[in-house]
């Protein structure tokens, strides 16, 4: 019994000082030297508040994109509130002070170019809270933290200098027009005299669209055959709308298409998040941005949302190549990535939670007592420790160890995040 009780005791002791190692707050190696690097080269930033408009604080983006034409704005989670908050100013004063006209999202291609359309003519106020819902996917507009941009996008709208937005995802995005697809899609068939019913697969699947880029569905609605047909028709259909007049409407819908296929062959081919999956969806979305930025939006300045993994200007491994990448190897240094990260969040009684590990250098980060700064990775000189191996929680709040210099340009640290209200 007593030798029970020992080995009871030991365990407990391992376990508690397991969990002081890895949750406690403790010093990365070399804490102090890294401390006094970040000290020396952060910017402070002195709010996150879009409505504060006293920008003297941002003023460090003029010298560091005076060659950019592409930023890229990450995020860790797509549920960082604070974040949200941050993106939002920042957009304002990149418009306001560096001419960056154009947002584009990694939300639906077809259903961002419906949303600015509604917006550019959107006269119904009581519209104007809910119209984020036709291209954003709802983490995006149904929260009180990206309210306020999405109201400043319309503003913009009746000015000599409007915003334009748009998408670059194969994926549906906008919860807005989930029952709107089909008669969309039908109204613009029927107006350009094309036969739907010679795309019957199509058209017996016209209303469950969405349900079938969820494989266990499709399987049940479709046999092998069956999805090779579907994809085949929507090649043809694509081909046919192509053939046609070359308006911003005919390119719209061809695009819609492709893209509805690719997401339909992505979703019935590779299993949901795996790397092949990623892979896939990164290398079309990459397609989709870059045909936008040289045809559509040529000489403008472009900022691009995203979450922070896809902005990666590296390989993240052998089976996936990240958006970022392909804008790295086609823009160079006229892209610039900018990802966020956090020491903890807040929950709803204002504990701070989900603190990251002994290892991360966003312990560092915290010890600089500043709620939130900037750290410009790529002017920092070649000796420092930011162009070594470091661990940082940068990508969705898992603990690595990379030349993050490598996949990032810079670091907006916010040092407690917190879930968005959510309306």
């Amino acid at each position: 019994m007593r030798s029970v009780l020992c080995a009871l005791a030991v365990t407990i002791i391992l376990i508690l000082s397991f969990n002081k190692l890895v949750y406690d707050d403790m010093p990365v190696a070399n804490a102090t030297i890294v401390l006094t690097e970040v000290n020396r080269h952060k910017q402070d930033v002195k709010s996150i508040l879009m409505t504060d408009s006293n920008f003297s604080d941002l003023s460090f983006f003029d010298t560091m994109l005076k060659n950019n034409r592409i930023l890229m704005l990450g995020e860790m989670m797509h549920n960082d509130g604070e974040t949200f908050k941050a993106k939002a100013r920042i957009i304002r004063y990149l418009h306001e002070h560096l001419d960056y006209d154009v947002v584009l999202y990694e939300a639906g291609q077809y259903d961002m170019w419906m949303m600015n359309a509604q917006m550019d003519t959107l006269m119904d106020k009581s519209q104007e809270k809910t119209i984020g819902g036709t291209g954003l996917f709802d983490f995006w507009w149904q929260n009180q933290e990206n309210q306020p941009l999405l109201t400043y996008y319309k503003k913009t709208k009746s000015t000599d200098r409007p915003m334009i937005l748009g998408g670059f995802d194969i994926q549906f995005s906008g919860s807005g027009l989930s029952n709107k697809r089909t008669k969309l899609l039908e109204d613009f068939l029927l107006k350009n005299g094309i036969d739907s019913t010679k795309y019957p697969l199509l058209k017996k699947n016209r209303n469950r669209l969405e349900y079938l880029t969820y494989e266990p569905f499709a399987s049940k609605r479709l046999n092998a055959n069956e999805k090779k047909q579907l994809l085949a028709e929507l090649d043809e259909l694509n081909r046919r709308i192509r053939s046609g007049v070359k308006d911003s409407e005919h390119l719209i819908y061809s695009r819609y298409l492709s893209d509805m296929k690719h997401n339909f062959d992505k979703s019935w081919r590779y299993k949901t998040g795996s790397m092949q999956s990623m892979h896939f969806r990164d290398s079309l979305m990459a397609e989709n941005l870059t045909y936008q930025i040289d045809s559509l939006y040529a000489g403008k300045k472009i900022i691009v949302w995203c979450a922070n993994i896809h902005s990666f200007s590296a390989p993240y491994n052998k089976d996936y190549r990240p958006l970022g990448t392909y804008l790295k190897r086609k823009y160079g240094a006229q892209a610039y990535s900018l990802d966020f990260t956090s020491y903890g969040r807040y929950d709803k009684t204002g504990r701070v939670v989900d603190r990251v590990g002994k290892l991360a250098v966003e312990n560092v980060f915290h010890a600089t007592k500043s709620p939130y700064f900037f750290l410009d990775l790529r002017q920092l000189p070649n000796n420092s420790m930011f162009k070594q191996r470091f661990s940082s929680v940068i990508n969705q709040g898992i603990d690595e160890e990379r030349k993050w210099h490598e996949f990032i340009d810079g670091i907006f640290y916010i040092d407690i995040n917190k879930d968005p209200i959510y309306r």
